[in-house]
């Protein structure tokens, strides 16, 4: 079929798209199917089962060539002595990860919901109480796109520090609305994107926390700080909330331990409470690169959990 050919068709898929898109009816409601029985499916089957099943479709990622470039390229700016093969082995396991961070969200969280999860988690040192001493402080809590940091908000509820985080909800109302009923039920507050910072404020003022991760490509108003050696562009929330209210910031992370649904938390004080300060680019960057820096070297320490197949430096400096 001629590129012609294929035109209309396209066409006529990104239409139904934008038609559907976060609505209700029969095209999404088919489109959600295989999803749906997918996760029916995971749900149904033993924990280790559903987990490694996870995995393997995790790993699908590893199929594109786009991905894997940024992966590979990524990993090198992180770590550059390892060999190609080395390389290419973590981004696989990697790849996984993402996939078994979606069982735990969806399989794993939801099979807890009645008896908690307290004996999931263990800590590192300090690191239970310090997470603790931020019950009544509305701390500003910040993580990567690593290891099971889904079920960290789960552990982060059970300790009553009501966190909130934005979610960008899949295209799909079905399977949208399946994510979100994956975590009705832990005292975890979701905000929309649009008009985050303002709900997460607001959030903070009842005595809540937040959590934020700073380790995506930002597009709207960046800040660009260090991650890894290389300039990124880096959303300024997590650092300008702070600021603005005085609040704690905690640089987390939950690293997946051996066996069925084990997690390790830590936990490392970037900013304690103070005073409210300006925010300003320079104050922001700063703090933000506290922060990268506590996340960057556990990532180092197990970077088969890490996404390192998002284009993290996509976004450029004006100046380059």
């Amino acid at each position: 079929m001629s590129a012609k050919q294929k035109g209309p068709w396209k066409r006529l898929r990104e239409a139904a798209r934008r038609r559907w898109r976060h609505k209700p009816g029969p095209v999404p409601w088919l489109r959600a199917i295989p999803a749906r029985l997918t996760l029916r499916l995971l749900r149904i089957v033993p924990l280790r089962f559903s987990l490694f099943l996870g995995d393997r479709i995790g790993r699908l990622a590893w199929l594109s060539a786009k991905r894997r470039g940024y992966g590979r390229a990524q990993l090198g700016q992180a770590l550059p002595g390892l060999s190609a093969q080395e390389a290419d082995r973590i981004l696989r396991r990697s790849c996984g990860s993402l996939g078994r961070s979606a069982v735990e969200t969806l399989v794993v969280c939801q099979k807890y919901r009645k008896t908690g999860m307290a004996h999931c988690f263990e800590y590192e040192p300090g690191a239970r109480e310090l997470l603790q001493s931020m019950r009544d402080q509305s701390a500003v809590l910040v993580e990567a796109h690593f290891g099971a940091f889904e079920a960290f908000g789960a552990a982060i509820a059970e300790m009553d520090l009501r966190p909130g985080f934005t979610m960008r909800p899949p295209s799909n109302y079905y399977v949208a609305r399946d994510v979100v009923a994956s975590r009705d039920g832990w005292g975890i507050a979701l905000f929309p994107r649009h008009g985050a910072v303002r709900k997460m404020l607001a959030h903070m003022k009842t005595g809540g926390s937040v959590i934020l991760a700073t380790d995506q490509d930002a597009h709207h108003a960046p800040i660009f700080v260090p991650w890894f050696g290389k300039l990124a562009a880096t959303e300024r929330a997590a650092s300008a909330i702070a600021l603005r209210n005085g609040a704690p910031v905690v640089a987390c992370w939950c690293v997946r331990l051996p066996g069925v649904a084990r997690f390790r938390i830590g936990a490392e004080l970037i900013r304690p409470a103070g005073k409210r300060e300006k925010v300003t680019d320079a104050a922001a960057i700063e703090l933000t690169t506290q922060i990268h820096h506590a996340l960057e070297a556990v990532i180092r320490a197990h970077p088969e959990q890490y996404l390192w197949v998002h284009n993290r430096y996509k976004t450029r400096p004006p100046e380059e």
